[in-house]
């Protein structure tokens, strides 16, 4: 059996909207469960709701606070609150186990439901206190859970860790004394029995010998002690004087308090004494998970990753997922994490996103993701583009042009991106949509409950990716290109051909080709004496200035129309003319780029012709700016590849930061950028995924 889900009202910060329903619902994967999220989005409240509603095998006293009853915003905290559990997939011995609370879901299959609510009352003195009241069964039929059915359900939980040091410390709170009580090899056998507590006898029988030897003329040091005492007491109360030496009390709890844990290398760092704490604590799982064993084997991890370098938490993490494999008992993972390498490192499928008051499961029902999506992010979702899950807006570009120039210009407008929590992600490329499928959900999750999309604004930040006519016009380029723009097209080109095509990649639909040999090579279509002529009447396009515009209107549209089936909170945002750079060009920065492009070109970059030809450059596009061909001068150095589009952007971002030191340029300059048709895409963008004010309307 495992968690299947876990319910909250009024726990924590998940009040209660309408009282027949919960705050929150988390659904759980049966074996492996992460977890993530901005800094107080729920992720402990959860845990801790498990923790409350199962106990733990190390039996730590979970003591109910003030602080987890619901305050509302006028500072008054609820009178009650309610976790409520469900459990799936019993065995039919579990099921007996859990016989007189049992129930069956829409599939006849046995589940399990337990409650705990927790109220404060007041008592005939007028005193506070908290009532916990655990119960199980159909909702209306429920009753209280026995204390051995309990048993069955408790979890291992490993809190997260500040001082590793202490916690393997010997003393009267000792976690070390819970965990090594509960595993087998103490919780199997009779205390009194234990060879442990035979051992401490024995030790005190020699230790109390000892004391009791005669050093001098009949005198010990037992005896010299019970002589001073004597002088303490009455004459009736001497028996009070009698004392004995002993290492330790002999019942196995008060040695286990006693014990402290180390490995045999001295000046352990924090890191290695939380693996070693890490490790004691997984002994309570690694004992309770034979097959045979009754009730769910939970582990709830908080903060995995705490003061463990990157691959120390990928071996933990890597670790975890073997031990699923391993065991023969089925094994459930609740972890919490706010690292990036860890969520990089598993699978898509075991995140658990929290976002607004609301966990949102990323495996395959609940989202727009299909099975090769996965491959694809468990691939290319690397530790940098894992942030996404800890921000509170995204935008997604195309390369490293955009990662290095926008926190500059978003700087510059008064959205500063680390100030609105956004994250920058390059997907190096154009695959942003199994990116956006990550946050669009699916019809099964909305239905019937109607339950909310994701709400984290994401912007994309695209180029058209169309030449514009001055490029054939000063290049000379044949003034034609090849390219099938849809799959009715791609349809009609396939019945031209003699052979039968079972599968063509579409990808490439849309794509501008020099060649019609690179057409069909790309797509995989053989051309023959007999079909290339009319392959070729109907996928070669000549190129004129009408051309170039209904280009980029068909391209813009079948954009917007694909990603207008994600009801992600998303922004498609698409550069006016080609690329970038090309838009930069065009725009109020166009002076900027000049310099950034002189500077990255040449080591003395303001000397001689050079710089002739510079001046003359910036002279004309100040005095007529957005012209084509000035634009495309700008820019050729970069289309020729003859400067580095990282390096450009990089210079270019020194310079807008410099630009937004100085208050009075920057206001010009802030002002010239919203009102630019060239950069209109790109201030969208920045907006769209900020959490600050937009001032976009007030401009206008």
């Amino acid at each position: 059996m495992y968690l299947k889900s876990v319910s909250l009202s009024n726990f924590r910060q998940f009040g209660t909207v309408n009282k027949s329903e919960p705050a929150i619902t988390v659904e759980f994967n049966p074996n492996f469960n992460i977890l993530v999220g901005e800094n107080d989005s729920g992720k402990t409240a959860i845990i801790d709701a498990i923790r409350y509603l199962l106990g733990s095998i190390s039996d730590d006293i979970e003591k109910i606070k003030l602080e987890d009853f619901y305050r509302e915003s006028i500072g008054t905290h609820s009178d009650s609150f309610y976790i409520e559990g469900t459990f799936s997939d019993l065995t039919d011995k579990e099921a007996g186990a859990f016989l007189e609370w049992l129930s069956f879901n829409n599939e006849d299959e046995y589940e399990l439901r337990v409650s705990l609510r927790v109220e404060k009352k007041i008592n005939e003195n007028g005193q506070e206190y908290i009532e916990r009241k655990v119960q199980a069964g159909e909702k209306i039929y429920e009753s209280r859970l026995r204390s051995q059915a309990k048993e069955f359900l408790k979890t291992t939980y490993l809190k997260p860790l500040r001082d590793a040091s202490n916690e393997l410390k010997p003393g009267f709170r000792s976690r070390l004394a819970h965990i090594l009580k509960a595993h087998p090899a103490f919780k199997e056998s009779n205390d009194v029995e234990h060879s442990l507590v035979t051992t401490i006898q024995e030790a005190n029988k020699k230790v109390e010998d000892f004391f009791q030897e005669e050093y001098k003329d009949g005198r010990s040091l037992v005896r010299d002690l019970e002589l001073l005492l004597s002088d303490f007491h009455d004459v009736n109360d001497q028996s009070k004087s009698r004392s004995k030496f002993s290492v330790s009390q002999t019942d196995l709890t008060s040695i286990l308090k006693r014990l402290s844990l180390d490995t045999e290398d001295i000046n352990l760092g924090l890191g290695n004494l939380n693996l070693l704490f890490i490790a004691t604590e997984l002994l309570l799982l690694k004992n309770n998970s034979e097959e045979n064993v009754i009730g769910p084997q939970i582990t709830l991890i908080e903060e995995i990753e705490a003061h463990l370098h990157t691959q120390a938490q990928i071996r933990l993490i890597k670790y975890l997922e073997e031990e699923l494999g391993r065991s023969k008992k089925r094994n459930q993972y609740i972890l919490t994490s706010h690292s990036t390498n860890l969520v990089a490192s598993i699978d898509p499928r075991s995140i658990i996103f929290m976002h607004n008051r609301v966990a949102y499961p990323l495996r395959e029902e609940y989202t727009k993701l299909e099975h090769e999506d996965y491959a694809f992010l468990q691939r290319f979702l690397d530790s940098t583009k894992s942030n996404l899950f800890f921000a509170k807006g995204i935008i997604f570009v195309e390369g490293d042009s955009e990662m290095l120039l926008l926190p500059a210009l978003a700087n510059l407008l008064g959205y500063p991106l680390h100030k609105s929590g956004v994250s920058l992600v390059n997907v190096n490329g154009t695959s942003f949509e199994r990116y956006i499928k990550l946050f669009s959900r699916s019809d099964l999750w909305k239905e019937p409950l109607d339950r909310p999309a994701i709400k984290t604004p994401i912007s994309i930040i695209t180029d058209i990716d169309v030449k514009p006519m001055v490029y054939y016009n000063i290049e000379g380029k044949t003034k034609a290109v090849y390219s099938i723009v849809d799959h009715s097209q791609l349809t009609d080109v396939l019945n031209l051909c003699d052979e039968q095509y079972d599968e063509v990649i579409p990808e490439h639909i849309g794509i501008e080709y020099s060649t019609l040999n690179k057409l069909s090579s790309d797509f995989g279509i053989t051309l023959t004496e007999g079909n290339r002529p009319e392959i070729e009447k109907r996928v070669k396009k000549s190129i004129s200035e009408q051309y170039i515009i209904s280009s980029g209107l068909q391209k813009e549209t079948s954009l917007m129309d694909k990603y207008s089936n994600y009801d992600a909170n998303l922004e498609v945002c698409i550069s006016p003319d080609w690329t970038l750079e090309y838009s930069l060009a065009l725009s109020c920065l166009a002076p900027l780029l000049l310099e950034s492009i002189q500077e990255v070109r040449y080591k003395k970059p303001f000397e001689g012709k050079k710089n002739e030809v510079f001046k003359t450059l910036k002279e004309k596009l100040i005095k007529t700016p957005k012209d084509p061909k000035l634009a495309y001068q700008v820019f050729k150095p970069i289309n020729d590849k003859l400067v580095s589009k990282a390096e450009v952007a990089q210079c270019l971002a020194i310079k807008l930061n410099a630009v937004a030191d100085d208050p009075e340029i920057q206001m010009e300059m802030k002002e010239q950028i919203f009102k630019d048709d060239k950069l209109n895409y790109i201030v969208r963008a920045i907006v769209h995924s900020s959490t600050i004010p937009n001032v976009l309307e007030e401009v206008k």
